[in-house]
């Protein structure tokens, strides 16, 4: 993975006074706590880019969360449990190459059933 991930997160063009858009998955968990999802083979098995990349499916279909919520329980069975699951997008405007306003929007919200 280069350096820290595959190439293609470093192959976009943003437009000096473009637009940076960032997807995280957070969660909250039986022990109370609201928590960022790990998005990486050690944390769910799902990358970020795997969750972009489906991201107008899970708005329309929030339940696709699931496939997080199993494997957290399946991989991670000794740790807190996910409760309630956001996709959240930050957007990042940029001025100049500069970020001048950051915004955050809870895209999708889905309830873990077991």
């Amino acid at each position: 993975m280069f350096p820290v991930g595959p190439m293609v997160q470093y192959a976009k063009w943003i437009p000096p006074n473009g637009v940076v858009r960032s997807t995280t998955v957070w969660a909250d968990t039986t022990d109370g706590r609201h928590v960022r999802v790990r998005l990486d083979p050690q944390g769910v098995g799902v990358r970020r880019a795997d969750v972009e990349e489906q991201l107008t499916r899970i708005v329309a279909h929030p339940e696709l969360l699931r496939t997080i919520s199993s494997a957290q329980r399946r991989l991670h069975p000794d740790q807190p449990q996910f409760t309630k699951l956001y996709v959240v997008q930050d957007v990042t405007q940029l001025h100049d190459r500069e970020p001048i306003s950051r915004t955050s929007n809870t895209l999708a919200t889905w309830e873990v059933r077991p």
